[in-house]
Formats: structure tokens, sequence, C-alpha cells
């Protein structure tokens, strides 16, 4: 059996052995500093790219209500009706195709008179006069990719007739088939970095070197010329001719030519 270090010993051996701890953190801090400073120190350029592509709209959808109210039911059904196969015939004038449109099922509401003593009636939760009121009402909307239907028949002027109310949306023009070309905006886009950076360092003696660091900035749809410089992205649904754009941002690596 060995005999047990003296306390002096122990004490030196374990003073030795915090020292040797303590000088791997240090140098592995500096080692961690060095490394940052070098990354640091390293010439870098970063770059937007901008590439815009002028397209139009290939979906198209406008909604709309048709309704009545008063106090005869049999009348009320039959000018709803009657409102609903005007509206048909005004679609087919303007060309769209009755698998484009869909008309919903008549809505009927019933509204009971008020008590007689309230005051500041909601006639939207009770009829306006001392007999049931009742409300027919029949929504439709018409989505295809015939964009020009769709813009004829938002410029047709609609006159109901008796106590019918025809009420249309504005017409919505979405851009929903783009995958491709948003492909092709962002090759152009990183192009137009890099081409950017090598104007920046034009006469420097330095040259762009690799790619460090890429990411997708705004990316825009706007009405044809009314594109705006923004942070935020934004898709335009009001216009048919549309303007594509897409930013990014690149960090390059500046090297010796």
């Amino acid at each position: 059996m060995s005999n047990p270090l003296p306390a002096s010993q122990r004490i030196a051996f374990l003073l030795l052995g915090v020292s040797l701890a303590f000088g791997f953190i240090v140098g592995a801090e500096k080692i961690s500093r060095a490394v940052a400073q070098i990354r640091k120190s390293s010439p870098e350029v970063t770059v937007k790219g901008v590439a815009t592509q002028d397209m139009r709209a290939d979906e198209a959808e406008i909604s709309g209500t048709i309704s009545w109210r008063g106090t005869d039911r049999t009348a009320g059904r039959a000018a709803v009706e009657a409102a609903r196969e005007k509206i048909r015939t005004l679609l087919r004038q303007a060309g769209v195709k009755e698998s484009d449109e869909e008309f919903n099922p008549v809505v009927v509401l019933r509204y009971d008179p008020a008590h007689p003593s309230a005051t500041n009636v909601d006639y939207s939760k009770y009829a306006r006069g001392k007999e049931p009121d009742f409300l027919f009402q029949v929504n439709f909307g018409v989505r295809t990719g015939d964009i020009d239907v769709v813009a004829k028949f938002s410029r047709i002027e609609v006159v109901p007739d008796g106590d019918v109310e025809i009420h249309r949306s504005s017409p919505v023009y979405r851009t929903v088939r783009f995958d491709a070309s948003k492909k092709e905006l962002l090759e152009a886009a990183g192009r137009d970095a890099r081409r950017r950076a090598e104007t920046m360092l034009l006469g420097s003696g330095s040259k762009v070197g690799p790619l460090i660091e890429a990411s997708q900035g705004m990316f825009q749809i706007a009405a044809k010329g009314r594109l705006v410089d923004s942070d935020y992205g934004s898709v335009d649904t009001s216009a048919i001719d549309k303007t594509m754009r897409v930013v990014v941002t690149m960090r390059f690596e500046i090297v010796p030519e």
C-alpha cells in the first residue's frame, strides 16, 4: 500500500491542475478571438440585386348579392328569382361560361316587429312596420381563367327592377401561376447583385470572390407601372396587367485580382 502524499505536495498538484485547466480555457478563448478577428478583417461586400418582369393576371373573380325585403313573401321570391335570371343573362352577354358561375340557394330571413314601446329600434333585427318583414337574398360569384369576360361583366350596368337590390364587388385579378417566373427572377436578381458588386470594385485592385450568404428580400406583384420601393412585400389584385419584382441580398468575399 503506497504512502499518502504529504499535504504540501497534494496542494501543489491541485494548483497545477487548476493552472492547466485555466490555461486551456484562456487558450481556447484566444483562438476564438483570433478566428473572429480573421473573419472580421476579411474583406467582403454586401449588395442587393433586383429583377422585374411584366405579366398578366391568369385568374379573375367577381361576386355579388341580390336581395329584396318586404312583407309579401310571394312577391319577394318572384322578384329575386327574376333578378337572378337577369344576372345570368348579363353573364352570358359578357361571355361568362355557365360552368364558371355559381348561384347559392335563396336565403329567407324573417324579421318580427319590435315591441310597441321600444325606442331606437334596430331594423336590421326587427321589422320596419307592424307586420313581419321577409328578406330574400341570393349570393352569386364568378371565377374563371378568362380575364376579359369578368372585366366586361364588371362594366355592364345592372339596373334592378322594383324593390330588388343588386350589389357587385370590384373584380379581383390574381396571378396564381408564377412559380417558374419567380425562379427566373431570383436567378436574374442574383446576376444583378453580382454585377453591382463588380461595379463597386472597379479600379480597386480587387474582384468579387465566392458567395458567402444569400437571402431573398421583398417580393412584390404590383399594377404595371406602379412599383414602389418598400421593405414589405405586396400582391396587387386590382389590375389585369402587373409587374413582378424580386429583391435578393448577397454577401460576397473580396479577393485580390
